[in-house]
């Protein structure tokens, strides 16, 4: 039967990165380690010097450890490579890109705060950082040219055309890529309307990111708004970093608490102090608790704002029930359940399996939610919703009782006149403010 969703929206996605990595090498099809001697490598697939590419996953392979540098170097001797995993929250790197990082100023002798480093019997890096040694080394890599970042955005907004969508939200907003997007906008070149966030790093990143957001509300423009700042305070479930209250199978550890209690609360209170929104990256049931905890103790202060709680992939009924007071709304990506569910029993604690994925918890408990993709992390589409909210209900993950095609509607129906015509396996046809897209 033929639907029509009005302003059809994606809650959670990554702009830029999302055309950065379809125009990138492709690592997704990797079956081991060893066959990276197999890419095909064109010259699209470099930053400057660099090689670079995403999507490789462990989880996938007959050997689930974390790759090392080895084969990198056998293969890429001289080239330095960075590999994203498909989970961004992990790099896979050769002997000739740690010496690169060195010389860019790179510590390597000690862990950051938020990441780790993973090293060998003698100390040495494998080539595996984890979440905030990967974002540190990323932030190092050359900046693509004008031509390549222009390329990302048209590659990007067809991609979310094609998947139904008109609207997104995104929470890896720049300054420069505003400025960029306001330039497609004034060609008549831009087909999607972009919901901002500007990702801080650290507590201390701060004033940059505040600067930058009010640099872009003097840049005003019909298709962007810029709501407020996100940050991250766990990892992912795949590298095993996002934030538990019970340990990880086969491991006395629990993840990455990447802001402390205190930083959190003091970041929260900075946000909403400048009329800001918080978007907060939780996907560990713990995490999701020390943020709950952090915005009702800010709240009770008299510090009130918006919250947003980004994946919140576990969640306990304890942290909902602490939830209902606040001026919340968690996003959520069904789409994560057909990546991770095969594995999930492998790596988490019976006692967390009935928590995993609860949109029906947070229907019942009246908790705003809606739903979106990750992208680039998973292909943006409203049918692939569909298909993780019927395959999740036959294996044990309570049914959603309620239209899913409503969490893909945007909050503000007059923002355009756009909507997407769509059954549950084709979408038929998408209008962008009134003109049909190809």
């Amino acid at each position: 039967m033929k639907q029509s969703i009005k302003n059809c929206y994606d809650s959670h996605v990554h702009f830029f990165a999302t055309g950065q990595v379809d125009a990138g090498l492709n690592l997704r099809v990797l079956n081991s380690e060893n066959s990276v001697c197999d890419l095909k490598i064109e010259p699209t697939h470099y930053r400057s010097d660099w090689l670079t590419g995403f999507g490789w996953d462990q989880h996938q392979w007959q050997n689930k450890n974390f790759p090392n540098k080895k084969i990198l170097d056998e293969t890429f001797k001289t080239t330095p490579v960075f590999f994203s995993r498909v989970d961004g929250h992990s790099s896979w790197m050769n002997s000739a890109a740690i010496e690169k990082l060195k010389g860019l100023g790179y510590n390597f002798h000690s862990d950051p705060a938020g990441g780790q480093i993973e090293r060998d019997v003698r100390g040495e890096p494998t080539g595996i950082l984890l979440d905030q040694a990967h974002i540190n080394a990323l932030l190092m890599l050359p900046a693509y040219s004008k031509a390549q970042t222009i390329q990302f955005v048209e590659r990007a907004q067809k991609i979310f055309n094609r998947g139904g969508f008109t609207h997104v939200r995104d929470l890896s907003m720049t300054l420069d890529l505003w400025t960029l997007l306001k330039e497609q906008e004034a060609l008549k070149k831009l087909t999607v309307c972009i919901d901002s966030f500007v990702t801080v790093e650290s507590i201390a990143d701060l004033p940059r990111v505040l600067a930058e957001i009010k640099a872009m509300q003097a840049l005003p423009s019909p298709q962007l708004r810029v709501h407020g700042i996100k940050f991250f305070v766990d990892g992912s479930l795949g590298s095993k970093t996002a934030y538990l209250s019970q340990p990880y199978l086969k491991s006395n550890l629990r993840g990455l608490l990447i802001w402390p209690p205190e930083d959190i609360k003091a970041a929260l209170k900075i946000i909403w102090q400048n009329q800001l929104d918080a978007a907060v990256h939780t996907i560990g049931d713990q995490a999701v608790h020390e943020v709950v905890l952090a915005a009702r103790a800010v709240s009770a202060s008299g510090i009130l704002g918006r919250l947003h709680l980004e994946h919140v992939q576990i969640i306990r009924p304890d942290t909902l029930i602490l939830m209902k007071p606040l001026h919340v709304t968690c996003h959520m990506q069904p789409c994560h359940w057909l990546s991770d569910h095969a594995w999930l029993n492998e790596v988490l604690a019976s006692s967390l399996l009935p928590n995993l994925f609860p949109w029906e918890g947070l229907r019942k408990n009246k908790i705003n939610f809606d739903f979106g993709s990750d992208s680039p992390i998973e292909a943006p589409s409203i049918l692939r919703t569909f298909e993780a909210l019927r395959l999740s209900a036959e294996k044990n993950i309570p049914a959603l009782n309620m239209n899913g095609a409503d969490l893909h509607r945007h909050p503000d129906g007059d923002w355009t006149r756009s909507h997407t015509e769509f059954t549950e396996q084709k979408i038929e046809q998408v209008y962008f403010d009134g003109e049909p897209l190809n």
